[in-house]
């Protein structure tokens, strides 16, 4: 069973999913893919709402999904946390972090990059002692990639991805085989029928690599759980 380390599942939460419905209908789909746990997380812009805002819509979101049958499927709180100048800074930023843990999504602008991102991404880590996960690393061009790589922090990757080219599909799959590409994610949204078939798709391409993204995603989990049993 898999982990699916960035979706858009928590009922109109934000764009991802437009109510309860869409949301068991994409859970359904992602039994069907043999996911056991999704890790959900909505979008965070700084700009938009503060950060405890965002968390009392998110749990408001998670409470009413976790009412239903989910089908054997574990949600844990998360959150997709766009890059923003400051961002560093801003009061209870740990609080976005996946919870019972350290490690954070976050989500690079639109390139080209300014000065500054780089910086903010290092001080994340070394002042605010949180460890920074790069959202869907395929997003990027080869040069933001390279860049993003450099920083020496867990990176994830969507499983559409893997239906690109053959030449970029060969450069993911040597990342995971070089350790510099770590988990995977639908990023989910929509009913979840052509994102959990895709994942089933990317599972698939990347065949006797999966046991790493198991491995760095299990690692991840297991502090999930340990913590939420305290």
């Amino acid at each position: 069973m898999y982990i699916d380390f960035h979706s858009h599942i928590l009922p109109a939460a934000d764009h991802g999913s437009d109510g309860i419905e869409m949301s068991l209908e994409q859970i359904k789909y992602a039994k069907a893919a043999g996911v056991s746990v999704i890790v959900a997380t909505p979008h965070y812009y700084m700009e938009d709402e503060t950060i405890d805002e965002f968390l009392k819509r998110r749990e408001a979101a998670y409470s009413e999904l976790v009412s239903q049958n989910l089908q054997g499927i574990k949600v844990y709180k998360g959150a997709e946390v766009r890059l923003g100048i400051g961002i560093e800074n801003l009061d209870g930023l740990e609080k976005l972090c996946i919870e019972g843990t350290d490690y954070i999504l976050v989500e690079f602008p639109p390139e080209p990059w300014p000065y500054w991102l780089f910086d903010s991404v290092k001080a994340i880590a070394r002042e605010r002692h949180l460890r920074p996960i790069c959202a869907h690393i395929d997003r990027y061009s080869k040069s933001g990639r390279d860049k993003i790589l450099k920083l020496n922090i867990d990176v994830q990757i969507n499983a559409d991805a893997f239906l690109e080219s053959r030449r970029h599909r060969h450069e993911y799959l040597r990342l995971i085989a070089d350790d510099a590409v770590h988990l995977l994610g639908s990023d989910v949204h929509g009913d979840g029928k052509i994102s959990y078939k895709i994942y089933s798709s990317a599972v698939k391409k990347i065949g006797k690599l999966m046991p790493a993204i198991e491995y760095n995603s299990e690692r991840i989990i297991r502090k999930v759980e340990k913590n939420r049993n305290i």
